[in-house]
Formats: structure tokens, C-alpha cells, sequence
């Protein structure tokens, strides 16, 4: 395992803006892909849990929001893990959603919701460890589009994180977060999908963006 203290992390993240052709600056140790905000900055917990470490993304856009999202790195090569888990689910959604960044992996849309209008950006499902023929449930989009509609929005940015893990043929977990916070509403929606029941482990992972326009 690779020691990462703060100043190899912030090289780590500038890094991969440049790969992706921005002109990233660092300040105070966040990195600005455009040079000004919004801006990232990224902490990295080896020792989590015993087994686990800890990726955590923080996304600043003004005084009022900043996105803040953990991933998980396991095995001998834990922060390796965590990194290419933040890199295949979560990067491209941000790059599209926060910096206009044209990406195939994201679907972009536009959702009247309590009689505003938002940009709805769809990043891709995180699967790890399905089968090869594993689907994700045909209504899931729909579930998790009426599960946002129902919620109180009015806000520039919404952001949505939807987690589903199958552990054996009798246990599971749903998550959902709004915003950062637990939501029920979207743990019991992304609870009643008809998910396939396997004795293997297997788990996917999703997020939404909303930008008022």
C-alpha cells in the first residue's frame, strides 16, 4: 500500500484534471480546474475500518453548497481501489455536471420538477462483482425520477447517490443520500426495485446532478 499524504493527493487530483484537459491551478490546497471555483479537494483515510480505507471527494461551488462523497478502497492495494472506484463512478458526472465536460458515459436531460426546470445529469451504473448476464432493474430510472419529483427542491444544484449491495439469496442493503444526508425516501425507493437475488455478492452504484437553468 502507497503512502499518500496531503501534498502527493493534491498532485494526485490535479493530475487527473490535466488528463482530462483542464488548466488546473492549486490553492490553499484545492485544486481549481478552470481557476476559479468550483473547486476540488480530496482526503485520503487508510485505516477507515480495519479492512477498509476511505477516498473522500469534496466539490465547492459557492458559500451555500459543496458536494461531499466518500469511496471505499479494499484489498492489499487499498487507496488504488478507492481512487479507480471515484474514477469509474463518479468523475466523468462531476467533470459534465460542475464543468461542462462532454462526456458518453453521462446522460444529460431536462426534468420539469415543482414547476422548475432542471438539467439532470445521469451518470452511469457502478457495478462490481454481477454476473454476466446481471440487469439492472428496467424501472430504476423511473423509481428514482419519481422519488426526486417528490422531494423539496428550489435549489441551484441537487445532487443524489443511490447504492444497492446483494450479499447472499436473504441479505441486502439500500442506501440513498440527498445532499449528503441519509434519505429514506430514496432508500425505500431503490429498496422496492426488483432486484436479482444471487447467493454472490454483487453492488451498483449511481448518481444523479440537478442544475437549474
Amino acid at each position: 500500500m502507497i503512502a499518500v499524504d496531503d501534498e502527493k493527493m493534491v498532485k494526485i487530483v490535479e493530475a487527473i484534471f490535466r488528463t482530462h484537459g483542464f488548466d488546473a491551478k492549486v490553492e490553499d490546497g484545492w485544486v481549481l480546474p478552470t481557476g476559479t471555483a468550483p473547486a476540488v479537494k480530496a482526503f485520503w483515510y487508510p485505516e477507515a475500518t480495519e479492512t477498509v480505507g476511505q477516498l473522500t471527494i469534496e466539490i465547492f461551488i459557492d458559500e451555500k453548497t459543496t458536494v461531499v462523497e466518500s469511496f471505499a478502497g479494499i484489498g492489499e492495494k487499498k487507496f488504488e481501489s478507492a481512487l479507480e472506484n471515484f474514477i469509474k463512478n463518479a468523475l466523468h458526472l462531476y467533470l459534465s455536471a460542475f464543468w461542462g465536460y462532454d462526456s458518453d458515459t453521462i446522460s444529460i436531460d431536462t426534468w420539469e420538477l415543482n414547476d422548475e426546470r432542471y438539467l439532470a445529469f445521469i451518470g452511469d451504473y457502478g457495478v462490481i462483482n454481477a454476473k454476466e448476464n446481471f440487469k439492472i432493474p428496467e424501472d430504476y430510472l423511473e423509481v428514482m425520477y419519481d422519488a426526486i419529483a417528490a422531494e423539496s427542491l428550489g435549489k441551484d444544484y441537487h445532487w443524489f447517490n443511490f447504492f444497492y449491495a446483494n450479499f447472499d439469496a436473504k441479505n441486502r442493503h439500500a442506501e440513498a443520500l440527498k445532499e449528503n444526508e441519509s434519505w429514506d425516501a430514496g432508500t425505500e425507493a431503490i429498496s422496492s426495485l426488483g432486484w436479482e437475488k444471487v447467493y454472490d455478492y454483487y453492488s451498483v452504484r449511481q448518481s444523479v446532478i440537478l442544475k437549474k437553468i
